[in-house]
Protein backbone atom coordinates (compact mmCIF):
# COMPACT_ATOMS: atom_id res chain seq x y z
CA UNK A 1 0.00 0.00 0.00
CA UNK A 2 1.18 3.02 -1.26
CA UNK A 3 1.54 6.13 1.53
CA UNK A 4 1.43 9.75 0.64
CA UNK A 5 4.09 12.22 1.77
CA UNK A 6 6.56 14.96 1.34
CA UNK A 7 10.25 14.73 0.51
CA UNK A 8 11.95 17.95 2.29
CA UNK A 9 15.99 18.62 2.76
CA UNK A 10 16.84 18.98 6.46
CA UNK A 11 19.40 21.51 6.45
CA UNK A 12 20.68 20.82 10.57
CA UNK A 13 21.68 17.34 9.35
CA UNK A 14 21.98 17.96 5.48
CA UNK A 15 19.92 15.15 4.66
CA UNK A 16 16.99 14.21 3.02
CA UNK A 17 14.10 13.33 5.15
CA UNK A 18 10.43 11.81 4.15
CA UNK A 19 7.49 13.69 6.10
CA UNK A 20 4.53 11.62 6.93
CA UNK A 21 1.72 13.71 8.82
CA UNK A 22 4.39 15.07 11.59
CA UNK A 23 6.66 11.99 11.42
CA UNK A 24 9.74 12.10 9.72
CA UNK A 25 11.31 9.24 8.41
CA UNK A 26 15.42 8.55 7.76
CA UNK A 27 15.88 8.39 3.41
CA UNK A 28 19.13 6.61 2.06
CA UNK A 29 20.46 6.38 -1.39
CA UNK A 30 19.10 3.29 -3.10
CA UNK A 31 15.31 3.88 -1.52
CA UNK A 32 12.74 3.82 -3.65
CA UNK A 33 9.11 5.78 -3.71
CA UNK A 34 6.44 7.31 -6.12
CA UNK A 35 7.48 11.11 -6.97
CA UNK A 36 3.91 12.85 -7.80
CA UNK A 37 4.50 15.21 -11.48
CA UNK A 38 1.34 16.80 -12.36
CA UNK A 39 -0.88 14.55 -10.82
CA UNK A 40 0.48 11.24 -12.24
CA UNK A 41 3.11 9.07 -9.52
CA UNK A 42 6.36 7.77 -11.84
CA UNK A 43 8.59 5.25 -10.32
CA UNK A 44 11.93 6.55 -8.55
CA UNK A 45 15.01 5.09 -7.39
CA UNK A 46 16.91 8.07 -4.80
CA UNK A 47 20.68 8.40 -5.41
CA UNK A 48 23.23 10.14 -4.43
CA UNK A 49 26.93 11.39 -6.18
CA UNK A 50 27.75 15.39 -5.08
CA UNK A 51 24.33 16.25 -4.78
CA UNK A 52 21.20 13.93 -4.25
CA UNK A 53 19.05 13.15 -7.64
CA UNK A 54 16.39 10.57 -8.52
CA UNK A 55 16.44 8.12 -10.81
CA UNK A 56 12.60 8.28 -13.02
CA UNK A 57 11.14 4.82 -14.58
CA UNK A 58 14.93 3.36 -14.84
CA UNK A 59 15.58 5.57 -17.44
CA UNK A 60 15.42 10.20 -16.12
CA UNK A 61 17.99 11.18 -13.94
CA UNK A 62 16.62 14.61 -12.18
CA UNK A 63 18.44 16.42 -9.31
CA UNK A 64 17.07 16.99 -6.30
CA UNK A 65 17.01 20.58 -5.12
CA UNK A 66 16.90 21.53 -1.83
CA UNK A 67 14.78 24.68 -1.78
CA UNK A 68 12.06 22.51 -3.04
CA UNK A 69 9.41 20.16 -0.92
CA UNK A 70 8.12 16.70 -3.50
CA UNK A 71 5.27 14.77 -3.37
CA UNK A 72 5.91 11.65 -2.85
CA UNK A 73 4.30 7.56 -2.15
CA UNK A 74 6.47 5.22 -0.25
CA UNK A 75 6.11 1.93 0.88
CA UNK A 76 6.46 2.77 4.52
CA UNK A 77 8.00 -0.67 5.38
CA UNK A 78 11.79 0.01 4.02
CA UNK A 79 11.32 3.52 5.71
CA UNK A 80 13.07 4.13 9.29
CA UNK A 81 11.53 6.79 11.80
CA UNK A 82 14.38 9.64 12.61
CA UNK A 83 13.43 9.05 16.74
CA UNK A 84 13.95 4.97 15.76
CA UNK A 85 17.22 3.79 17.05
CA UNK A 86 19.72 1.75 14.92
Amino acid sequence: MMTKGILVFHYDDMEWRLWIGHEAYWVDQGYTCHLLIQHQYFEAFLEKDTDWFITLEKKVKVVLHREEVYKVGVDLNQYMKVEDPF
